[in-house]
């Protein structure tokens, strides 16, 4: 398989850590601390964990496949970055091949209505939509984790 290049600065996609093993490739994760086989959709998340990470929010304060409750059905939200313990930005992460949607905006605000993050960071890797939720708009960046 071959692995798409990502639209993140280039420090981030060198730090993500893969290696060749029997499963095949596998990538590291550094919150969940193990190999998981690198399926397009790992690809990205590694990738947002990392650029996380550049903007100040430490790995000790981000969960990756966390269970959240949504209505009567038991979820798994890709990224939650902290500050605080407060969740700041919810991070759903698509496939590079997958387009994001109205669907996918759905599915993060459903998922926002039990995590309460302050923002939504919406990616398929190769495009990256921002929500900020406290003044209901769309926004170009994310922000620093000293800014919030």
């Amino acid at each position: 398989m071959t692995y798409p290049a990502l639209l993140f600065p280039p420090e981030i996609a060198a730090a993500v850590e893969m290696r060749e093993s029997t499963n095949g490739m596998e990538i590291w994760d550094p919150i969940r601390k193990k190999w998981l086989v690198a399926v397009p959709e790992e690809w990205v998340r590694q990738h947002c964990i990392v650029y996380l990470e550049a903007l100040g929010f430490p790995k000790s304060n981000m969960t990756t496949e966390a269970g959240i409750q949504t209505g009567f059905k038991q979820k798994r939200t890709d990224i939650v970055a902290t500050k605080a313990g407060k969740p700041i930005i919810l991070v759903e992460c698509k496939a590079p091949a997958v387009k994001l949607s109205q669907a996918t905006f759905n599915q993060a605000f459903n998922y926002n209505q039990s995590v309460d993050a302050a923002y939504l960071w919406l990616t398929n890797g190769k495009q990256h939509l921002y929500w900020d939720c406290t003044a209901n708009t769309p926004c170009h960046s994310l922000p620093l984790a000293e800014s919030v």
